[in-house]
């Protein structure tokens, strides 16, 4: 087993730190009102689906979020209201320059006010997600986190990466302040635990580790042949897929530069690279596809992706591809994980915390282009061995944490916290 993985299963709720905690009957209960803020909306799949699995667990779930710019009614088809006196107007703006400014001014605003309505009326706690402008070293989201504690009201702050991804240094001390300013922290994986108490010196005790749940878990009932026809994509040859947000870290040049020893190779398959995310990065990877002349096995899919074709996307791959850099969480690979397809990553301390090399994924090392390239090589044509890896990736996953585990946990949380208070 990798050295860095827990010697509990990822796959559970874990909290390290407090050893076993017994919840409650439900009739011994009482309701626990949380105000989950992220009021800029870049996570709407995993807190619409923490909230909806809190509401079993007797917590009263305000949702404080924007509407999704990329799918303003999402919240709504998933049975959910976000807090409607909240600013929310940027989010419906189509020029993205536009609509960045118009949003950081609703967000501030945002911030404002929910100041001015917890001193009148607080929740028990206040659950934050996501702090945009933490990642530019603005601190006023550190004052307000720091007032709505002196008002009594119990801050959590899930810490979905330690530090910025492609910047780990930048503004090191405004997010030491801002871990120093919540009650509890909540973090998906042991390395991202290690890492805020090791770099920030945050106490063992007050950090919390609880995966992230499983997104899009409802898999197509059709082939993945089936399912390439329906897209539009080649049919014949195994489809590798890389998709999420992209960003640096995500190391999609790294992708390419192995993608290209392929071609070279003579391999047969096809790559679909799929996601949206800055447009001069997107800019670059199709300029970067067609310098390297590796178009014709290529698709880009640079565009939002619907959560109605998410799951077309990730059951009609052979292969899932994370080329990753850095990354103490990852959604795209928990989503991935759904799905029972032969993966491969690189060699994170948290995608080994779910990945072993071998039996249920192929790792190597970030840069190693001549390993992915083997790596990718191998899977492509030995279909055996890819459903090896698949079948063995099933069967971890049937004994994942649900959300339903997720929620019961995260609502032990705040009740240690409001004990305590």
């Amino acid at each position: 087993m990798d050295p860095s993985a827990p010697s509990q299963t990822p796959d559970r709720p874990m909290t390290k730190s407090h050893g076993t905690v017994k919840s409650p009957g439900p009739s011994e209960r009482k309701t626990i009102k949380v105000y989950m803020m992220e009021l800029w909306s870049f996570i709407p799949y995993y807190i619409a689906s923490l909230s909806a699995s809190l509401r079993d667990e007797s917590v009263e779930v305000i949702l404080g979020s924007a509407r999704y710019h990329l799918d303003r009614d999402y919240f709504r088809k998933t049975g959910l209201t976000p807090d409607t006196a909240l600013l929310d107007l940027g989010g419906a703006i189509r020029s993205s320059r536009l609509r960045r400014f118009v949003k950081a001014f609703e967000y501030i605003a945002n911030l404002f006010g929910l100041s001015l309505r917890f001193a009148a009326s607080r929740p028990d706690v206040l659950h934050v997600q996501y702090l945009p402008f933490l990642e530019h070293g603005f601190p006023f989201e550190i004052w307000f986190m720091r007032w709505v504690r002196l008002l009594g009201v119990r801050v959590v702050y899930t810490v979905h990466n330690v530090t910025p991804q492609n910047a780990p240094d930048r503004y090191k001390h405004r997010y030491l302040s801002a871990y120093q300013a919540t009650d509890a922290l909540i973090c998906h994986g042991n390395e991202a635990r290690s890492q805020l108490i090791q770099d920030f010196s945050i106490s063992p005790e007050r950090i919390w580790v609880i995966p992230h749940g499983p997104l899009f878990a409802e898999k197509p009932d059709l082939s993945p042949r089936e399912l390439r026809a329906k897209l539009g994509l080649q049919v014949e040859e195994p489809l590798v897929l890389c998709q999420g947000v992209i960003s640096q870290y995500k190391g999609i040049p790294f992708l390419l530069d192995a993608w290209k020893r392929l071609v070279e190779e003579g391999t047969r398959a096809r790559l679909l690279i799929a996601g949206t995310g800055d447009a001069h990065l997107l800019a670059e990877i199709r300029e970067r596809v067609a310098a390297d002349g590796i178009g014709a096995s290529v698709d880009l899919w640079l565009r939002f992706i619907s959560v109605e074709e998410l799951p077309l996307l990730y059951q009609a791959a052979d292969i899932l591809v994370y080329p990753y850099k850095a990354g103490t969480t990852s959604g795209a690979l928990l989503t991935g994980l759904n799905y029972g397809k032969a993966i491969v990553a690189t060699k994170l301390p948290f995608f080994c915390e779910y990945l072993r090399d071998g039996e249920n994924a192929l790792l190597v090392a970030y840069d190693d282009k001549r390993g992915l390239a083997h790596a990718l090589r191998f899977l492509i044509d030995e279909p055996q061995e890819r459903a090896r890896i698949a079948h063995a990736r099933d069967c971890q996953n049937s004994a994942r944490g649900s959300w339903s585990i997720i929620a019961k946990t995260t609502r032990i949380c705040y009740e240690r916290l409001l004990v305590n208070n």
